[in-house]
């Protein structure tokens, strides 16, 4: 999995990459194999390998600008990774304070270059912490919030950057550098729409996969009569109609009193109209397994508790079926299950993905307790089939979220 994006990234004559929280998706052996067909450093300075104590990745690397002045780029994977891929792709390893390995990197690399460079993938708030942390970085590159920062912005004498996602901009640093420090600048983002002219090459390798999965990826399933909300800002923050279809189809299918799924792994809207095999997979595109797990209304509530006191938006959030909640703030109101309230000593089948049901997103008390019952088909699969057998659907917000 990833061979095209990599194949593409080649193309672009990359000087460097940082690893990113998707790297793990599909497990380290798949990492691997993307990393050897790199043809380019993908760094990351604060993984290590708990066996060995040694770095996961090469931390930086050195470059020449065009007036000689050396130059170094280190890479910082966010902490978050441990608990926003399932914790199977990440087993072993260990993701440390970046603030600390960067002042650890720091202390060498100051005497061996005249310009220092992270390229995080940290998020724009914790690149601002950063660049208060460690003011002798001069550029910060970043990654993971998806925010779109023009100009770049100042902490102190460092300048942080990032270009939104997805491939909407290119960003772009021109520095003049002096006695190794950026004397002036001009920081911006270059739109990439249809104006641009394709390159023939990248072309080509969108061409070869196209051809094979444009039959299949354009197979129409079903019908909805109204646009299915699957937005960052919505799923993340509140109910929505596509995360109750979502969540009833694979109540449904699992058989359970309540099902709970993170927004986090639903990844885009669908519009009214015609719902293909490509829209279901771009909405569900992480594989994860469906399953079932007893727990006690207890244990549900410290569930729901979590949930209510992430700080929103979060990839965490619930979208939920079966079951209503009140959250007052970041506190866990109210809370019923077919229409009764929670019962702390009953037992509910809950259904989940295997992400979520190792911890995954700090969910780390549904990994403990009865062991789940994996029931054999991926999230993505089991909402394809449901829907080509509803045909149309029109499904609306309930108010099985309500936030004060």
């Amino acid at each position: 999995m990833g061979e095209p994006d990599v194949k593409c990234l080649n193309l672009m004559n990359l000087d460097a990459m940082c690893i990113g929280n998707h790297e793990f998706d599909f497990g380290q052996e798949n990492f691997s194999k993307l990393e050897a067909l790199a043809k380019f450093p993908i760094l990351s300075a604060n993984i290590y390998v708990e066996a060995t104590g040694k770095r996961f990745a090469d931390p930086c690397v050195f470059f020449t600008l065009a007036d000689g002045t050396k130059a170094a780029a280190f890479g910082l994977t966010t902490p978050e990774t441990a608990v926003q891929t399932s914790p199977k792709n990440v087993v072993g390893l260990n993701f440390t304070d970046p603030a600390a390995e960067a002042n650890k990197l720091l202390a060498g690399l100051l005497k061996q270059t005249g310009l220092i460079i992270a390229v995080t993938h940290l998020g724009y708030e914790a690149d601002l912490e950063l660049a208060k942390a460690v003011p002798d970085i001069d550029l910060i590159v970043g990654g993971h919030t998806h925010t779109t920062v023009e100009p770049p912005t100042e902490v102190g004498k460092t300048l942080v950057c990032q270009a939104n996602s997805y491939g909407l901009y290119l960003g772009q640093v021109d520095m003049f550098i002096s006695g190794g420090d950026i004397a002036r600048y001009r920081g911006f983002l270059r739109p990439i729409n249809e104006s641009i002219a394709p390159d023939p090459e990248v072309q080509a390798v969108v061409d070869e996969c196209a051809d094979e999965l444009e039959e299949r990826l354009s197979e129409v399933v079903a019908t909805t009569t109204v646009l299915l909300d699957g937005e960052r800002e919505q799923i993340r923050t509140q109910e929505t109609n596509l995360g109750n279809l979502i969540c009833d189809i694979i109540r449904d299918y699992a058989k359970a009193d309540v099902c709970v799924w993170n927004g986090g792994g639903i990844r885009a809207s669908i519009a009214a109209g015609p719902i293909t095999v490509g829209d279901i997979l771009t909405v569900l595109p992480f594989g994860n397994i469906v399953a079932n797990k007893e727990v006690s209304g207890e244990e549900l509530r410290k569930v729901l508790e979590f949930n209510a006191s992430l700080q929103r938006p979060s990839g965490g959030f619930l979208q939920v079926s079966g079951l209503t909640m009140e959250i007052n703030g970041n506190t866990l109101g109210k809370v019923t299950v077919a229409g009764q309230p929670l019962d702390p000593n009953k037992t509910y089948t809950l259904a989940a993905s295997e992400f979520m049901l190792a911890g995954g997103d700090g969910y780390s008390m549904l990994a403990t307790g009865a062991e789940p019952t994996y029931l054999g088909y991926s999230e993505s699969a089991v909402v394809l089939e449901a829907l080509r057998e509803m045909g149309t659907v029109s499904p609306a917000v309930e108010g099985r979220i309500v936030i004060r």
